[in-house]
């Protein structure tokens, strides 16, 4: 039985040279679209996290991934954070609001401390810089005195977020950095979500 007999061509030079060509393809395809072996784009860097240990500051970065990242000093209660802008993008249109929530991680429960929300405003060189908005909404209830307290600060957690920085918010209500600590004392920034 020979390929033309159930419909196929024959084996011609054009044919061979076809499938000559396919696997050289196929790796440069591969290539282009970024699954070639050890050729990864770095993530964007949204903000970082910085705080003073021993008089120096260190920043951790926030990156744009998916899912729950705990911070590499979870535990670790501090009196102030900072908020900066991370990676300026280049893109022809604004590129999508962000919101990361922050949260503190207890014994088998998750408090969300705060929410930033990040919205990108074009540099004079034409890139997108990510600006900040600080939304705290916490929850409240009548205590045992019959006035108003944060519900979080109840139960451990203190919920009120007093702003220390001098960097003033544009029109929209986004600064380019953000300073801010707990009202009744250190906290720990123990994980977040970039959403």
């Amino acid at each position: 039985m020979t390929p033309a007999e159930n419909g196929w061509t024959a084996r011609t030079p054009a044919t061979s040279l076809f499938l000559m060509l396919r696997p050289m393809a196929f790796a440069l395809m591969t290539f282009l679209l970024g699954f070639a072996p050890g050729v990864t784009a770095a993530p964007i860097v949204l903000m970082l996290l910085e705080h003073t240990e021993a008089g120096k500051a260190i920043q951790t970065k926030i990156e744009l991934k998916s899912g729950v990242v705990e911070s590499k000093d979870k535990g670790k209660p501090r009196d102030k954070w900072i908020i900066r802008a991370g990676d300026a993008v280049k893109s022809e249109i604004r590129p999508a609001d962000r919101a990361v929530n922050f949260y503190k991680l207890g014994l088998g429960e998750t408090t969300l401390l705060f929410i930033i929300k990040a919205r990108y405003y074009q540099k004079q060189d034409g890139k997108w810089a990510p600006h900040f908005q600080l939304n705290e909404e916490p929850l409240v209830m009548r205590g045992p005195d019959g006035k108003w307290k944060p519900l979080t600060r109840i139960q451990g957690v203190p919920s009120l977020i007093m702003q220390t920085g001098t960097a003033l918010p544009n029109a929209e209500g986004y600064a380019a950095s953000l300073e801010f600590g707990f009202t009744i004392g250190a906290m720990p920034i123990d994980a977040w979500l970039v959403q």
